[in-house]
């Protein structure tokens, strides 16, 4: 290939005409010296995990987003400041400066000059520059740099979102229009050797999203019909339909979901296959933004009446996710409980646990056909938009039948079915003790608050006067021991003390196991170390025995047996605000 900086290929290596694009963001300093992309240590792990998909390197086009290395390797800084804009249109939240501008058009012109079956957009500056999926947020410092105000500049993210995607490229730099060339975006191999985890998904997208594109099995069509919102007949007759279908002794499976608002059920939605859904509104918006009833009261009592005998039939299994937070709506508002079959999160938690169990990374693994929809819904009571909702309800409802439909298998030939009916027993118990909840003696918390308040007054006097405000951050209203951001400026920028990076997210922390570290590291500082800890256990047992009590004065929280990795519970308040984390309540040695 030519090595002129004029040349359309410059800065590129393998094939022009290549079948398969593999988009990064910028050069590297290995990448700056032989002026070629994804060489070095990132580059290397790149081509060990195309290796491992089955794909050859050698027979993909390489590029970037731009072929020239910016300062310190970061890719901000070939972009404007907020402050000091160009003056030129920004490009989806974002203002390139002009020789970034000039290589977006270059690498348009590299993927159009030959017909491509995939464009693979690695990182989140690729995903920004070939479509609209990024949010543009301001840059945050990061491994405790303070950033000064003149390169505060927008930023791109997303990626972990859209990663795996079946998706398309947008027809030029400035396009709002998808063009037909397939794109999948994937994690940067940078950021997978930041971040290990990441490195199992991204080859999964890989081996997974790669061979449909390249025999064109992309996005199911037809698309799945939804009745997103139903008229009243059409409600009432599926209902109907899928009782009288249970009543002859047909067991077949449910998905249910609900989306809610303000308190309130705003939506029930219900799959009864990967290929249809509906979703059944509750409210309807009023100008002021107030709630008003989707139905009539004889409409809404007959649809009420047949999803509380749909939930309850013996035939009917239903299915969803992390459904314990929906049992709670429906209980509620319903007055049923559902008789739940199968649970997507906790079939997770069973076949792998520690990953990750939102809906959109499971629809990732085990749909057959995969795009992030999670932030189709955003808004939409500020727009007045509750048909956007409905689908994204439907959406979810499929999504979570088909990967269901998937789990269930994986769990009998992993031989885990066992595992997951103790799970779902579990789920149950979790559900009974959150109905029950624990009888509190008002006077007796009223005595032991007060004892408690005493305690956090004199341990904020003696952190005060050990470590004064104003020297951490004059003027703040939050004390600097109540203060992530300030104990971490105490702790690494006044003190100077090694830096303990979060065990997952590899930023800088200053929680509980960190002050635990640095207590062994600067036994010096004991006295301080000690008093911190001594209050945070003391402001958390405050902050339980204070929790939020229904009016028979019974504690209730929510219970998640699929929470934790190692399989214990997790609490939390209950959807309605009730309640309290009573993982709060520590019995102050987790740092020994």
């Amino acid at each position: 290939m030519s090595s002129s900086t004029d040349s359309l290929w410059f800065g590129t290596s393998g094939p022009p005409d290549a079948d398969i694009v593999i988009v990064g963001e910028a050069w590297g300093y290995e990448e700056s010296i032989e002026k070629r992309p994804f060489v070095g240590q990132s580059g290397n792990e790149l081509t060990r995990m195309l290796n491992e998909a089955g794909i050859d390197r050698s027979k993909c086009l390489l590029t970037n987003v731009a072929a020239l290395r910016p300062q310190g390797n970061e890719m901000w800084r070939l972009f404007h400041p907020c402050d000091s804009p160009s003056g030129l249109p920004p490009i989806r939240g974002l203002d390139p400066t002009e020789q970034v501008r000039s290589e977006l058009d270059r690498l348009y012109s590299q993927i159009q000059a030959h017909p491509r079956k995939l464009v693979l957009a690695v990182g989140n500056y690729a995903l920004w520059a070939l479509t609209d999926c990024t949010k543009a947020s301001k840059l945050r410092a990061s491994n405790n740099k303070k950033i000064p105000p003149e390169f505060q500049t927008m930023t791109p993210g997303g990626i972990g979102n859209w990663r795996g995607s079946m998706w398309h490229t947008l027809e030029n730099p400035t396009s709002a229009v998808y063009s037909k060339t397939l794109l999948i975006p994937l994690i940067h191999p940078a950021a997978i050797m930041r971040q290990w985890s990441q490195r199992a998904i991204t080859v999964h997208d890989l081996k997974c999203r790669v061979p449909k594109a390249l025999r064109g099995d992309w996005r199911a069509f037809p698309a799945p019909v939804f009745f997103a919102p139903p008229t009243f007949e059409q409600a009432i007759s599926k209902l109907r339909g899928w009782l009288e279908q249970a009543n002859r002794g047909v067991r077949f499976r449910l998905a249910a979901d609900i989306e809610t608002n303000r308190g309130f059920i705003t939506c029930a939605g219900f799959a009864d296959s990967k290929h249809f859904a509906m979703s059944l509104p509750f409210v309807r918006l009023l100008p002021d933004r107030s709630f008003v009833s989707w139905w009539s009261p004889e409409q809404e009592s007959q649809i009420i009446s047949l999803i509380r005998s749909i939930l309850r039939h013996p035939n009917i299994l239903i299915e969803g996710q992390n459904f314990i937070y929906d049992t709670q709506y429906f209980q509620h508002w319903m007055a049923v409980t559902p008789r739940l079959d199968f649970d997507t999160m906790l079939a997770q938690n069973v076949l792998f646990p520690g990953t990750e169990k939102g809906l959109d990374y499971l629809s990732s693994l085990y749909c057959h056909y995969h795009w992030f929809w999670k932030e189709d819904h955003k808004e939409w009571d500020a727009r007045g938009d509750i048909e956007s909702l409905l689908v994204y309800n439907c959406w979810d409802c499929v999504r979570t039948f088909e990967v269901a439909d998937v789990q269930r298998s994986v769990l009998a030939t992993e031989k885990q079915e066992e595992q997951m009916h103790l799970k779902m027993r579990v789920n149950d118990l979790c559900l009974r003790m959150m109905n029950r909840g624990v009888l509190i003696d008002k006077e007796r918390r009223k005595s032991i608050s007060g004892e408690l308040m005493g305690a956090l007054h004199e341990l904020e006097s003696q952190l005060n006067f050990i470590v004064p405000q104003e020297l951490v951050a004059l003027g703040e209203k939050t004390p600097w021991f109540r203060s992530d951001k300030q104990t971490a400026t105490l702790f690494y920028d006044i003190f100077r003390f090694d830096v303990v990076h979060n065990r997952k997210t590899g930023q800088p922390t200053v929680g509980k196991e960190a002050r635990g570290i640095l207590k062994r590291k600067y036994p010096e500082f004991t006295g301080l170390f000690e008093r911190l800890r001594v209050y945070g256990s003391a402001e958390n047992t405050h902050n339980v025995v204070n929790a939020g009590l229904d009016s028979d004065n019974r504690l209730r929280c929510s219970y998640n047996p699929g929470g934790a990795e190692t399989h214990r519970l997790s609490s939390s308040k209950t959807p309605f605000g009730r309640g309290t984390n009573l993982q709060n309540l520590t019995v102050g040695e987790e740092d020994e």
